[in-house]
């Protein structure tokens, strides 16, 4: 009895541990679904989309129906918590939902009536809460938000079951969540133009109501509409906004329209006049008015302000002064002819120079929206300050996933690193911007998973409060698609968007725009730190090759979407980085006569082609067509887009064959021998020779060191002008020898055409542990290997994973923002041996932040050896030239004159003393740093 009565219990316990399963396709038998007959047309829309979906797992069509009379089996059931076909069932109470926003329930019901078997029923609060509970049950049965737009197809299955769990959803953490379509010229609108909306000829309501079917599905519900030149405004075709309607999506305009009008659209200059406040007031004002009146009725934000026709100043103004008392009439005026229409917010959005007008003194009346945008780069340019936090009308955020602009453009590709989005926004909504949140996206393509994260933060931003979280978001996501190589895809982008951290494909031509300038020279040191370009080549040549291991065994279902999603974007920004980095070497190699250089001016032209060839078959084969027109590899036909020329970059060489070591660009002068840079005995270092033609004769080579102690990879070998041009030979210590005294070796190079010599030195290392330590004049730390931390109860240094060029940062965020900073309260401490007597430099680099607000900037004190502390403040103003190369490499340089360092241990403070302030990595350059772009390897 005892036995039978513990397997009951183990039996009742497991029935509770797991939930009933509720059938959606059972066999032959499949769900129905039934909503609200009039009701608004959400809900249809929603109900039949789901149908829609359940269609595409099971390739069954579920009956879709308003009357529940003539349902029977198992049964989903829509609608809103006051009207909803469940209301009579028992238990059935969901006006806990009544006033809330955008909220929905899921509740299970077996046998509720006669005919109906089980039922689902989702209620919202609202429509869109409705909806987003309809989403969330097609996404769990297999159907991605981005099914459509992404081409994934979902897999088929013979059973469709979930379990039943009752759930009530949260409110969305922000309140308007959405994006904007901008620079629509070279994707969206051809794209549009020759697909969807044919007749049209532009975007339309064909391709809007893709758009806000996908922006349902991601639990968004605003738009800000395209609008560049050549688009027609959203409101010159009445069907646009009845789109707008049947799906229940806002809409807004962006910073540079005012009153939900399209300036450059919209504004006929040769019938109206000047589009100015001050000359042409009443022409201004009818203007408005006319769409205010054309817009009642209708789920709106209004964009409130004045700026030029297009993204520019207000005409006519000479300064700020000038401009406040105008912009204050301007937004009085436009809140009365707004005054009928209280239930639509209104906001202002602080972009560019109406920042500026506004940190002046602009008043900007209390129940308007402030929206603070980044600087284009990712970067938000400020938050609340203890002011601002009081407003009525709260605050919200415009950020960028895409930009065409001043230093220069990104619109190609998007690579903004989840890492940065997350960190900014979380810092938003923790300052309280969380009533308004809009992503520029560009196109939509290629910007899909950076608009699904901004999208996913604004719904619920709990998770992401925990900085690890953002690389499990993206694990997540692509496990949602592509399964079980979701871990090896998300390393790649991980990889990828960390690279273009370091520098965006789009800047690889050190060029920039507004005004354009040429390419040139990338930054990136061929000769030195191991071969900087080279290094990125490989890590670029790496994550292709996983791409295409990946995209051999994936199921022909997920082809199309691996393209677009993952092989595209590596390839593309792949072999831009190749397209230069090549380009260096034939120009570098050329200036040095080696043969090699023509070989590298064909790997240009390859790179080149390899782009050209993968745009084109996104446009014009990929999915059959489907999206032809939407992917540009110039857009704005901007210099770093086009094949680098490469002329006359070949000098005669009289030498049939040359060498270099590493370090040297060129032979000196006056230095006959030369010399690797130093090895340290304790080190795995390891250096390179090159040794290549410089002319068309054949040649025989071998490497001999006058005693062991070095290893080579390579001791002997044959170059010649229709085989190998060049060979990279590593040097690296004998891990066998103990080297306890400095020793020198002669390398020589002996070869059939005469021999040539160089130097090597290893000296013994300092026997100190976990100190950093001076190797061939530089003192390299990545900031979060600190030797010591002292965090105050209220002020800490801590680590934050995925930002600057080490990967983590050490981020200062006092956890109270009203307390000022107390002395000595969060302290970095790094110990550092050195051997060389005389003045140094340190460079700090930081991630290039802003102030958070108006009462702090991005100030931090360093000392060395207890003496006085240098207060540093790398906050920028405007758009100078120091936050232009800060945006194009991600990184804040500050140099420290250091006037004398003895050799011996050191240590190095840096106090905190603003929020926002990251600590990437520091070096100190006592005389041997050889220029660099990217990571110098620690020395410790």
């Amino acid at each position: 009895m005892l036995k039978k009565f513990i397997f009951f219990v183990l039996i009742l316990m497991s029935s509770r541990l797991y939930a009933q399963e509720f059938d959606i396709l059972n066999g032959q038998q499949i769900v129905s679904i039934c909503y609200q007959k009039n009701t608004n047309s959400l809900d249809s829309v929603a109900a039949h989309l789901l149908a829609k979906d359940i269609e595409q797992v099971s390739g069954k069509k579920p009956i879709v129906s308003t009357n529940i009379k003539d349902l029977k089996g198992n049964v989903i059931i829509l609608g809103l918590f006051n009207q909803s076909a469940a209301q009579k069932f028992n238990n059935f109470d969901q006006y806990h939902l009544q006033g809330k926003w955008e909220t929905c329930s899921w509740q299970f019901y077996h046998q509720p009536n006669a005919k109906i078997k089980n039922a689902l029923v989702i209620t919202g609060s609202d429509s869109r809460g409705l909806a987003y509970g309809v989403f969330k049950l097609s996404k769990q049965i297999g159907v991605n938000p981005w099914y459509w737009w992404a081409d994934i197809v979902p897999l088929k299955k013979n059973k469709i079951s979930i379990p039943e769990i009752n759930a009530v959803s949260k409110t969305p953490s922000v309140k308007y969540r959405g994006i904007f379509i901008n620079d629509e010229d070279w994707g969206l609108r051809p794209w549009a133009s020759n697909s969807l909306d044919k007749v049209d000829k532009n975007i339309g309501p064909k391709t809007y109501e893709k758009v806000f079917e996908l922006l349902l599905r991601l639990n968004a519900n605003l738009i800000w509409p395209a609008m560049h030149p050549g688009t027609k405004a959203f409101f010159s075709n009445p069907a646009n906004l009845e789109m707008a309607k049947k799906y229940q999506i806002i809409i807004g305009s962006s910073h540079a329209e005012p009153m939900l009008r399209n300036n450059v659209d919209e504004w006929d200059k040769p019938s109206m006049g000047d589009f100015n406040y001050v000359t042409n007031k009443p022409q201004v004002l009818k203007y408005w008015e006319q769409r205010v009146k054309e817009s009642i009725g209708n789920d709106l934000i209004y964009t409130m302000g004045m700026r030029g026709i297009h993204d520019s100043g207000m005409e006519g103004m000479k300064n700020n002064k000038e401009a406040i008392p105008v912009l204050e009439q301007v937004i009085k005026d436009q809140q009365q002819m707004l005054s009928t229409q209280k239930q639509n917010p209104q906001a202002f959005t602080l972009y560019k120079e109406v920042l500026d007008i506004y940190d002046d003194g602009l008043k900007v009346p209390d129940d308007i929206t402030l929206v603070w945008p980044d600087d284009n780069y990712g970067y938000i340019r400020r938050l609340n300050d203890a002011t601002e936090n009081s407003r009525k009308g709260g605050s919200g955020i415009y950020y960028h996933a895409s930009y065409w602009g001043r230093p220069h453009d990104y619109l190609w590709l998007s690579t903004t690193h989840p890492a940065l989005m997350r960190e900014e926004m979380v810092k938003a909504w923790n300052a309280n911007a969380k009533k308004i949140w809009v992503l520029n996206v560009g196109d939509i393509k290629p910007a899909e998973y950076q608009t699904q994260l901004f999208l996913d933060m604004a719904f619920d931003i709990t998770p992401f409060q925990q900085t690890a979280y953002v690389k499990q978001h993206l694990n997540n996501w692509y496990k949602d698609i592509f399964e079980k190589d979701a871990d090896e895809i998300e390393n790649i982008i991980w990889e990828n968007n960390h690279l273009a951290l370091e520098r965006k494909p789009e800047f690889m031509g050190w060029s920039q725009t507004e005004p354009t300038t040429p390419t040139q020279l990338t930054a990136y040191n061929h000769f030195s730190h191991g071969d900087e370009a080279q290094k990125r080549i490989n890590a670029f040549s790496e994550l292709e090759n996983k791409v295409n291991k990946i995209n051999k065994n994936l199921p022909t279902r997920l082809k199309n979407a691996f393209f677009e999603l993952v092989d595209y974007p590596i390839v593309a920004a792949s072999n831009m980085n190749k397209k230069f980095l090549y380009h260096d070497k034939a120009i570098l190699y050329g200036q040095q006569g080696r043969l090699v250089a023509a070989a590298y001016a064909d790997s240009v032209a390859f790179a080149y082609q390899k782009i050209k060839k993968i745009t084109q078959f996104y446009n014009d084969t990929l999915f059959a067509g489907k999206w032809k027109g939407i992917m540009s590899m110039e857009p704005r036909n901007l210099p770093v887009y086009e094949m680098p020329k490469i002329s006359n970059f070949m000098i005669d060489n009289k030498n049939i064959w040359d060498f270099l070591p590493e370090g040297y660009a060129s032979h000196p002068p006056l230095k006959d021998t030369l010399t690797l840079p130093l090895f340290y005995s304790s080190d795995d270092k390891k250096y390179f020779i090159d040794l290549f033609l410089t002319n068309n004769q054949a040649l025989n080579w071998e490497i001999v060191a006058n005693k062991n102690g070095l290893k080579f990879s390579d001791i002997k070998g044959y170059l010649s002008p229709t085989g190998e041009l060049q060979k990279r030979i590593w040097v690296s210590l004998n891990s066998n020898i103990s080297f306890n005294l400095s020793q020198e070796f002669t390398i020589t190079i002996k070869t059939n055409f005469g021999n040539k010599y160089l130097k090597a030195k290893v000296i013994p290392s300092i026997a100190e542990k976990q100190t950093f330590k001076e190797k061939n004049g530089v003192v390299s730390i990545f900031a979060t290997h600190y030797s010591q931390i002292k965090n105050g109860k209220n002020q800490q240094w801590k680590p934050l994973e995925g930002l600057g060029y080490t990967g983590t940062v050490m981020s200062y965020h006092p956890e109270n923002l009203g307390n000022r900073i107390e002395k000595d309260s969060a302290i970095l401490s790094y110990d550092f041996l050195t051997s060389t007597y005389g003045s140094a430099v340190l460079h700090v680099y930081t991630v290039p932040t802003h102030p958070i607000n108006t009462s702090f900037s991005l100030k931090y004190a360093i000392r060395i050896d207890k003496g006085n502390w240098l207060v540093q403040d790398f906050a920028t103003q405007g758009r100078s030239n120091t936050w232009k190369e800060n945006v194009l490499s991600n990184q804040s340089e500050q140099k420290i004159s250091i006037k004398e360092l003895k050799p011996g241990k050191h240590q190095l403070e840096i106090l905190a003393l603003d929020p926002s302030v990251m600590i990437d990595r520091l070096l100190i350059d006592l005389g041997g740093l050889n220029p660099a772009y990217s990571l110098i390897q620690e020395t410790k």
